[in-house]
Formats: C-alpha cells, sequence, structure tokens
C-alpha cells in the first residue's frame, strides 16, 4: 500500500500579524514561521502509525510550495517517509477550495502518490472546510472524514475510528479514499529522533510543477490581475425581472460556482 499525506502548513501563532494591510498585501506575512495544524500533525502521525502496521506500506507527505513551505518540510522529512514533495500550487487558487483540490489532485497524480489520501479536516489558513470533499471529487474515490484513528482489522480491511458524543463507530475504508483526520490525545504528533532532524536539514525537496488551466472563482484582486484570470460578467437583471428570472439566474450561478 501507498500512504499519502496531503499537509498544508498554517501561520504560526506564537508570531503576531505584522503591521500593514496584509489582506492586499499577503507578502508581509512570508516573514512569519509555518507550523502544522494539530489536524495536519493527526494526520501524519496516524500516517506513521499505519505504515507501522503494515510491513509493505510506503510513505509519501506532500504540501503545496510557498514562503516557509521548504523549511516545515525537511521538519516533517525528520519523521522519515520514503517521500517528501512540493506542488506549484498558484496563489490565486490557493483561495478558492476547488480549484485548489484540482490543481492538488492533478500534482498528485503526475507524482504517482497511490490511491489513499491522508490530509487534516482543516487545509491550511484559507480553507472553509471544503477542500477535502473537493479532492475526493477531483479523485473519484469515497471520502471518509473526522477519523481519529485507522487500524487494520485481522481481515485485511482498514477501518477509520470516528467518535460522535458517546458514540464510536469504525467506518470501512477502501483501498482508494480520502480520509480527513482530527485531533485526539491518541494521534498526538511524535517528536523525531535529533539525528533525523540534522539529516533532514539537509535534503534535497522535489518541487512537482505541471501545466494546468485551472481559474479559481474566488480570489483577491491583485492575483486575478496577476494571473490574467477573467470571470465572465453577466448584464444585471432589470427591475422588471419575475421572480422566475430571478430565481433561474441564482440557480445558475450556483451551478457554475459549485458544480454538483
Amino acid at each position: 500500500m501507498q500512504i499519502c499525506v496531503i499537509l498544508a502548513g498554517v501561520l504560526d501563532p506564537k508570531w503576531p500579524l505584522p503591521q500593514g494591510d496584509w489582506l492586499n498585501d499577503p507578502a508581509l506575512l512570508d516573514c512569519i514561521a509555518r507550523k502544522l495544524s494539530p489536524f495536519d500533525e493527526a494526520a501524519l502521525e496516524v500516517a506513521l502509525r499505519l505504515r507501522e502496521s503494515l510491513p509493505q506500506a510506503t510513505l509519501s507527505v506532500w504540501m503545496p510550495d510557498g514562503p516557509g513551505a521548504p523549511g516545515l518540510m525537511r521538519a516533517i522529512a525528520a519523521h522519515k517517509p520514503e517521500h517528501v514533495g512540493l506542488l506549484n500550487i498558484p496563489d490565486a487558487v490557493r483561495w478558492d477550495p476547488a480549484a485548489c483540490a484540482r490543481e492538488v489532485a492533478a500534482g498528485l497524480r503526475a507524482a504517482g502518490s497511490g490511491s489513499l489520501w491522508l490530509t487534516g479536516r482543516e487545509f491550511g489558513d484559507l480553507d472553509d472546510g471544503t477542500f477535502c470533499a473537493w479532492l475526493a471529487r477531483e479523485a473519484g474515490v469515497p471520502l471518509v472524514t473526522m477519523a481519529e484513528e485507522l487500524r487494520v482489522q485481522d481481515d485485511g480491511t482498514l477501518r477509520a475510528l470516528r467518535t460522535r458524543s458517546k458514540v464510536t463507530e469504525l467506518v470501512r475504508v477502501p483501498p482508494a479514499c480520502v480520509v480527513t483526520l482530527t485531533n485526539a490525545r491518541s494521534n498526538r504528533l511524535r517528536h523525531p529522533l535529533m539525528k533525523n532532524v540534522m539529516l533532514a536539514k539537509k535534503l534535497s525537496i522535489e518541487t512537482v510543477a505541471h501545466a494546468s488551466s485551472v481559474t479559481a472563482r474566488i480570489a483577491p484582486a491583485q492575483f486575478v490581475v496577476a494571473t490574467g484570470a477573467q470571470r465572465e460578467r453577466r448584464a444585471p437583471l432589470g427591475a422588471a425581472a419575475g421572480l422566475d428570472a430571478q430565481l433561474d439566474a441564482v440557480l445558475e450561478l450556483l451551478d457554475s460556482a459549485c458544480p454538483t
């Protein structure tokens, strides 16, 4: 089995946000250190345990590139996955979870990263909670959410443990699946060995870039201008338009924004 973990660094909350209009000038955030969110730490720990339970399993870890990503990936590499790499994701696309999922899925396919994809239940600072669902849709595989553990059963099947209030359930995980992990006491990320930390500092990290025509539906104005992305604008409905015409326009907008 080839296990793939998709992570996204978040801004370290120990660092104060810089002065200035950093919403319109994201470069101001480049100097802030990145770290893994508790959910991504859980995903990495669960993947490490799963590899230990499956002697033939291999582990690859991928992350979008950007400020702080190489240093954070070297910290992850100290846990000794078989492969680590960065995905070249355009800045404008990262604001749109659907477009970002298409880019990530395409990059993982280009890298040949197996079919079992693990990630935290939230993907970085810009995720609105829908990235993982979009990723499963783009991969064409089932989605198992809010898992706390992955257990290998006696018959070789994989089960995800989830807790809802006082109810604990084991959900079957097919070989091709996207699984999102949430944090729990049982999946706190271990500390790597110091010798592995020192070796990881010298590691050369691969960056996968691929040609893409993905256009973000939602992006800050400066990213849209920089990437040349354009959205088709339709003439507004007149005041005399009836309720049916207004409803049709809303449904058309929703369909183009989030097709099902």
